[in-house]
Order: C-alpha cells, then sequence, then structure tokens
C-alpha cells in the first residue's frame, strides 16, 4: 500500500488507542527496510529511477520487504514491546499488525514468513483505483471515529 495508506491507519489506531506517536512509529517505520535495497542499488542517488522502483508493484531487487516485513519479526518486536510496558506493547503491535496486513492486502510482493520464501500477492494493485478507493474509507474511518 502506499504511504497515505500507512499513515492514515497509524492516524486510526492512534485515535483508538489515543497515542498518536507510537501508532504512527509502529506503523511507519517498518518500512525502513525498504531503504536497504535502494542505497545497496545505488537508486537512492537517482530520483527518476528510485521513483520508478517505488511506484512498481514488483520487487525487481527482491528484498525491499525483508526482515521487518515477516510477523516473525512482528512477534519478537510485539513481546518486547509488552515486557517493556503492556499499553506501549499494545499500541505498537497493533499499528505493525495493521502494516503488515495493509502490505498483504495489496498486489506487491510479500513475504509474511520472511526468511522463509513462501510469496503472497493480494488482491488490490499497487497504485490502482481500487487503493485509492480503500485509502479513502481509511480516511472516512478515522474522521468518523470518535475521539
Amino acid at each position: 500500500m502506499t504511504l497515505g495508506a500507512h499513515i492514515l491507519a497509524g492516524l486510526i489506531i492512534g485515535k483508538v488507542t489515543n497515542n498518536y506517536p507510537l501508532a504512527m512509529a509502529g506503523s511507519l517505520l517498518i518500512d525502513v527496510d525498504h531503504l536497504f535495497p535502494y542505497i545497496k542499488h545505488k537508486l537512492i542517488f537517482n530520483p527518476k529511477k528510485l521513483w520508478e522502483t517505488v511506484t512498481r508493484e514488483s520487487d525487481d531487487y527482491g528484498n525491499q520487504r525483508n526482515y521487518l516485513h515477516s510477523l516473525f519479526t512482528w512477534a519478537i518486536v510485539s513481546a518486547i514491546s509488552f515486557l517493556i510496558d503492556f499499553n506501549v506493547g499494545g499500541v505498537i503491535s497493533l499499528a505493525y499488525l495493521s502494516h503488515l496486513f495493509l502490505d498483504l492486502i495489496d498486489g506487491a510482493d510479500f513475504f509474511p514468513f520472511y526468511p522463509l520464501k513462501y510469496k503472497f500477492i493480494g488482491p488490490i494493485k499497487y497504485f490502482s483505483k481500487a487503493e485509492i478507493i480503500f485509502t479513502l474509507i481509511l480516511a472516512v474511518v478515522f474522521f468518523v471515529l470518535p475521539s
């Protein structure tokens, strides 16, 4: 899913848990693992090629969604977060899981059990009308939820 969908998921969880900073961090920081192939393949210094890569549904490098996009990592991060503080753990775990869910339902390659090579491709095409509608639904949910 696009950045907008992940931001809205974080905002929804922030509103429900009354902890926007943790919800946003849990929802967005997972994508830091996208930076490693961008740096490795020198895309970070080529804006045109970087844009083509981030807007493409396929992962030509096969490693944009790896360690942090794994249910195994989610379980470890959640367990550690719960040990630190139960409320903090709940927010981080829920926000992280929302990120994984959004990536699971989009049409880009997703390996939910990374490093195992079981690939899942969701029904919503990346940067499609369906994704835009889904993102708009998330926005409506955010604004309709009571504070």
